[in-house]
Parts: structure tokens; sequence; C-alpha cells
């Protein structure tokens, strides 16, 4: 079913792309200071579009891999506090207050 979705969707957006591209195939002149082109209208904006996602995900993947480090670690220390709670001894734990601190 869910293939069937997906396939279903990929045909609309296809369709719609090529609309898109029957519609918009007037050529267009770009000027960036000295440098100067020519191409289709939806060729420009497609490039631009793509440009924009690749800059977009080359910016957000340190983020994505500094992320899973944080929870890695976190993971870890949890892992590490659960194995030191186990330890713990009967008589250690009644010396633990309600507020999380030992008794003196």
């Amino acid at each position: 079913m869910k293939k069937l979705v997906m396939l279903v969707v990929a045909a609309i957006l296809l369709i719609g792309i090529t609309i898109f591209t029957l519609q918009n195939s007037q050529v267009v002149a770009i000027q960036l200071f000295f440098w100067e082109a020519e191409a289709s209208l939806s060729m420009i904006l497609f490039t631009t579009f793509s440009t924009a996602i690749l800059v977009t995900v080359v910016t957000i993947i340190p983020t994505i891999y500094h992320l899973k480090k944080l929870r890695d670690q976190s993971q870890k220390k949890v892992k590490s506090l659960i194995k030191e709670n186990e330890t713990l001894s009967e008589p250690e734990a009644k010396n633990i207050l309600s507020e999380g601190q030992v008794e003196k």
C-alpha cells in the first residue's frame, strides 16, 4: 500500500513538473557581475532550487553529527548511572534523602 501511495505521489509530481516546464520554457538572460547566461526559466528555477537544497543539507550535516554525538554520550552516561544505581548497597540507599542528597 505504501509503495502504491509513493508511486501515485511521484506520478503527480512528475506531471506537475512537466506542466511547469512546458509553461515556463521561454529563454531568459541572467547577469551576475561580468557573467551573463541565457537559459529557459524552468531550468534556472530548477537549478536555483537544487542549489538551495544542497546548501541547506551541507550546512545541516555538522549539526546532525554533533547531536548524534551528544545523544551517544548521554546514553553512555545513563547506562553508567543505571549500573551505579544497581550496585548501590541497601544501607547506602537508606541514607539518601528525598532531595537526592546523602546524609552527613
